[in-house]
């Protein structure tokens, strides 16, 4: 199995500070949490620009790459878990699938930095999934954004979307996808993809 961060954990506090640091450092004001939800999906550069365009900042890539960038990270890295907390049933789930011998992999952690890609190029999960000991025959993707779904079918992978993440599914339809409201629901999912491939 192969996911990023978002559908681990309930984080939306958390990532409401993340932008709201650049702002108190830009002088702005902070952006509402709500607000955040919408900037979430596309990579941490681009939240950090949308916050700015949220005020009508001017955006300039140099200070973005070489000045925000750092800031942003530094008090990611420092704070990452400081108000998360996993989704009800989400431990016990991943438990049971580790003790099933199901490989797990975090593709925020092997991110467009370390592979010169990113979501949604396949190539991404596909690499991520090898770098995890993964068999990427045998992988399935679980997701909560169009970014997650769109690696998934760019990856020929399976897919999982969990509805209670920030993100929307496509329009397009896709055989190989399930879509659960609670991660009590999670194996369930898998078991059909698993059978299905």
């Amino acid at each position: 199995m192969i996911f990023p961060v978002g559908p681990w954990f309930s984080i939306w506090t958390e990532l409401w500070w993340k932008p709201r640091q650049i702002c108190e450092h830009k002088g702005l004001a902070p952006v509402s949490l709500d607000s955040v939800r919408m900037m979430i999906g596309d990579g941490a550069k681009a939240m950090i620009r949308k916050g700015l365009s949220q005020h009508g900042a001017k955006i300039v890539p140099d200070e973005v790459e070489k000045e925000l960038w750092p800031i942003f990270l530094a008090y990611y890295e420092a704070n990452i878990t400081r108000r998360s907390q996993p989704f009800e049933h989400c431990v016990n789930t991943l438990d049971a699938l580790r003790g099933a011998g199901a490989n797990l992999t975090v593709c925020t952690v092997i991110g467009g930095d370390t592979l010169g890609l990113k979501k949604p190029n396949g190539r991404h999960i596909i690499e991520t999934v090898r770098k995890g000991r993964g068999a990427p025959a045998r992988a399935i993707m679980i997701g909560d954004a169009w970014t997650d779904e769109r690696a998934a079918r760019d990856a020929g992978l399976p897919f999982v979307f969990v509805s209670f993440g920030y993100g929307s599914l496509s329009d397009e339809p896709y055989d190989c996808l399930r879509s659960i409201d609670h991660w009590r629901d999670m194996q369930q999912a898998l078991t059909e993809l698993a059978r299905q491939t």
